[in-house]
């Protein structure tokens, strides 16, 4: 697994740069970041586009909020600076991997957040956040750049942490296998 630079969305490495209230465990994701230390992997954190842009003591939002020319501008700036970092790992030889939270509506991979209805003031209930599939706004312009400067394709994980069901040694045997090679 190692010769990997695995490029991971800012909230594995820290939680309590989620929405209010959304923070799964306090500070990191420790079974994640061990597993990828204990595979020789070098860890890089993506910046938290939705903290930078809102700051931290944010409501959540949807997909279909964040969907806009103000936000995916903000992505397209942050996307190059990223996009900088992994062309340097690419020149050292390692391989560059991305792992995303799906149901995030900025770093879904397969799942995003949607209800093109929510809007003012957070009194929708949890239950009408709905996750479909789809890509979030940050991966998607990432993704674009990458693709713009002609960076070979590489591995891009969406890892349903946060979703209901959620099962570690699955999740953990798809990433082993995932890494692999």
């Amino acid at each position: 697994m190692g010769g990997k630079a695995v490029f991971v969305a800012h909230c594995i490495l820290n939680q309590n740069s989620k929405a209010l209230g959304f923070a799964s465990r306090p500070g990191l994701v420790e079974w994640l970041i061990d597993f990828l230390k204990q595979g020789g992997c070098v860890v890089e954190q993506l910046p938290c586009p939705e903290m930078l842009y809102l700051g931290v003591n944010r409501w959540w939002h949807t997909r279909d909020q964040y969907d806009t020319p103000g936000f995916r501008r903000h992505c397209r700036r942050l996307a190059k600076m990223v996009a900088d970092l992994m062309e340097y790992y690419r020149r050292r030889g390692l391989a560059v991997v991305l792992i995303g939270i799906d149901g995030s509506p900025s770093c879904g991979v397969n799942l995003t957040g949607r209800n093109p209805y929510w809007g003012g003031e957070p009194r929708a209930s949890a239950e009408q956040y709905q996750v479909v599939e789809g890509m979030g706004v940050w991966m998607e312009e990432l993704l674009k750049e990458v693709e713009r400067r002609g960076i070979k394709r590489f591995k891009v994980i969406g890892l349903a942490m946060d979703l209901p069901g959620f099962d570690l040694k699955r999740s953990l045997k798809m990433l082993e296998s995932e890494l692999e090679g």
